[in-house]
């Protein structure tokens, strides 16, 4: 093989693998889930944040489990919940945690505390 050759051949390999990285991405994109990765907050839709100022109850999302600043989550990625303001990671939570029974939501806030 000529150096030239082998070197069109390594390009297209490492091309293939990063379309393969972004395939396997694809999910928690679409999902929201993921911290780093995902729509914006808010991108799911209207919230039912609480109006008043207070910091979030849980240390951890209730759903992911991602550690939390609670001076710092925005307003878009809160819930009210028993009179508690609830914080999440991303915005693809708020709206698995509005799908969940009160049950499955209590359980859940008191693991994230």
């Amino acid at each position: 093989m000529t150096r030239t050759y082998r070197n069109w051949t390594m390009a297209a390999l490492v091309l293939v693998g990063l379309a393969l990285v972004a395939v396997a991405a694809a999910p928690a994109l679409a999902a929201g889930c993921c911290p780093t990765m995902g729509p914006k907050a808010g991108a799911d839709g209207p919230t039912t944040a609480p109006a008043d100022d207070a910091k979030v109850v849980n240390a951890r999302c209730p759903i992911m489990g991602t550690k939390l600043d609670r001076d710092k989550v925005p307003a878009s990625l809160t819930r009210t919940f028993g009179g508690q303001k609830v914080g999440f990671c991303c915005g693809g939570c708020p709206g698995k945690w509005d799908k969940l029974s009160d049950e499955q939501k209590a359980a859940k806030l008191k693991a994230a505390m």
